[in-house]
């Protein structure tokens, strides 16, 4: 055999250089954040004018106890990241009663805080002026009683 690859060995680098490329190009033009590494990553892809909004998700929940608190929403804390609730909001919206996981996993998880009676799901929103934060509010975007 001379040197070099063989007429296999093209082909199979070939077809496998056209395959990521294939997928880099649909996660470019149709993919979403889901299909990270291939998705667009449009959450870098903006920037915020002076004058403009910060919007970030946040989860409260009222307790057992009788407080209202916010939840980070982190693995060891209600078993997800931000990231996957903020990408997955369409269908919390749609069906509210998936937040059940989110209090099961936090009684399983942390048995030690206060029982969790309700979850409501808040965008906070950061209006700024001339870049600065000018005020802050709290929209409510869905919210759901445990069981």
């Amino acid at each position: 055999m001379r040197g070099g690859l063989s007429r296999q060995g093209k082909a199979w680098r070939l077809a496998a250089a056209g395959a990521v490329i294939a997928a880099l190009g649909y996660g470019t033009v149709l993919g979403d954040d889901d299909l990270f590494p291939f998705g667009p990553m449009v959450q870098y892809a903006f920037s915020i004018p002076p004058d403009g909004e910060i919007k970030s998700l946040h989860l409260h929940a009222e307790t057992a106890a009788g407080t209202r608190v916010e939840i980070p929403i982190e693995p060891y804390y209600v078993g997800i990241r931000r990231a996957e609730l903020e990408g997955q909001l369409s269908r919390y919206l749609a069906r509210p009663e998936l937040l059940q996981g989110l209090a099961d996993a936090h009684a399983r998880i942390r048995p030690g805080d206060p029982r969790l009676t309700k979850l409501i799901v808040v965008t906070k929103v950061i209006t700024l002026r001339d870049r600065r934060p000018a005020w802050t509010t709290n929209v409510e975007r869905l919210s759901w009683v445990v069981r």
